[in-house]
């Protein structure tokens, strides 16, 4: 083999090894910091072009608000004649329904109309639309995009999701607020529209399938190993969560928000003065929206009570719920076979986050393996908890 005309492809040294990967870390850096660059360009146009059909005037300034797992949220100033407004946007997560939208958005303005004042209200466009319709990518790569435009509540955001510490006062607020839409929302017509989504029971009858074919998942992570350990345990629980149709008859059906935790209220002086993200709202019983909210609101997560049900917090929390519907004169409370069921419908709510803590990590890319390994390990504890606390928690409802 004539080599002259050759190039020799020398090994690298270590120096020389170490030099390059400095250099690839440093390339990484950057193209990070270029995408976030371009994707901030991305959403600022598209929000200001989103805007164009309103009459809002010109855009000022966006900030993006976070917190949020699906859906994008921003906060922007505006100018009109001389006059700053500030607004809420909202980018709807990829794969929703104009149908869901309009659901939501009609159920929005009638539980608004009908004593829900505390709500964000919806910004109409020039031609009377409460949303706008986008295009995203083009050819193969083409997705129909979302945005709405909502009032700016007053008030502050004290609280996450998974930061429910919501003190006496925030939280007897909370409750009174639940009530207040149920009550305002009780003889909503929703034309047919609805979320697509299952109802609590009809759901709870489609997960193990789902989960034993998860479990199946060719990967190697700790979430799934975690998973796959548990996963006869939270089956167990799916089944005895399940309650009959001759008892469920009973129970009455609502507009639920679906969603009602610390960090979708903003507060102020101890009080709850404004209520958001109303996007995963569904015609659901009533009773499955309250137990979601003790879920969210009343369970620990700090590190030496994590998934502890503080039942001192749910009796504030009930209390408040069913005095606010006694005053109201509408909706009647929470009723016998309600209060009786009350133990099954939490832990059915339960399982309810855990299918969205099980379905955002398989569906998801580039998560964050422990900050899901947490999600799931805090619902787990909180669904061991139920199971063995269900007498507790049903001398709550009893005290009512």
């Amino acid at each position: 083999m004539d080599t002259k005309k050759m190039r020799l492809l020398k090994e690298p040294s270590v120096d020389q090894t170490f030099s390059m990967f400095t250099q690839s870390q440093e390339l990484k850096k950057a193209a990070a910091h270029f995408f976030e660059s371009m994707e901030s360009v991305l959403l600022r146009n598209q929000i200001v072009d989103a805007l164009q059909p309103y009459n809002l005037g010109s855009v000022t300034a966006v900030y993006e608000i976070f917190g949020g797992y699906v859906n994008r949220s921003f906060g922007i100033y505006t100018e009109k004649d001389g006059q700053k407004n500030e607004y809420f946007v909202r980018k709807y997560k990829y794969g929703i329904t104009e149908s869901e939208i309009t659901f939501e958005h009609l159920m929005i303005e009638y539980s608004k109309a009908h004593g829900l004042d505390i709500a964000a209200g919806l910004i109409r466009t020039k031609d009377g639309s409460t949303f706008v319709k986008k295009v995203e990518g083009a050819k193969e790569k083409k997705k129909d995009i979302y945005f709405a435009v909502y009032e700016f509540l007053k008030g502050e955001d004290l609280y996450t999701w998974d930061t429910p510490n919501l003190n006496d006062e925030e939280c007897a607020s909370a409750g009174e607020v639940l009530a207040t839409f149920h009550n305002a929302a009780r003889d909503f017509n929703s034309h047919g529209l609805e979320r697509v989504e299952p109802k609590i029971m009809d759901l709870l009858l489609a997960l193990p399938e789902k989960y034993k074919t998860l479990a199946q998942t060719d990967i190697d992570t700790k979430f799934h190993t975690y998973y796959k350990s548990k996963l006869d345990s939270i089956l167990e629980v799916i089944e005895s969560s399940r309650i009959p149709n001759e008892i469920l008859e009973k129970m009455p059906y609502t507009p639920c928000h679906n969603d009602f935790h610390a960090g979708n209220l903003k507060y102020e002086d101890n009080k709850v003065v404004g209520i958001f993200d109303f996007d995963w709202s569904k015609i659901d019983h009533r009773l499955f929206d309250v137990s979601l909210a003790l879920a969210y609101c009343c369970c620990s997560w700090k590190d030496d009570e994590d998934g502890v049900l503080l039942l001192d917090k749910c009796a504030i929390f009930l209390k408040a719920y069913q005095q606010r519907l006694v005053k109201l004169k509408g909706l009647e409370p929470l009723n016998a076979v309600e209060l009786e069921y009350l133990p099954t419908m939490i832990a059915a709510a339960n399982i309810y986050l855990i299918n969205w803590d099980v379905l955002a990590y398989y569906a998801g890319t580039n998560l964050n393996e422990y900050e899901y390994i947490a999600y799931l390990q805090h619902n787990v504890r909180l669904m061991n908890w139920i199971e063995n606390h269900k007498a507790e928690i049903a001398d709550v409802a009893n005290s009512l």
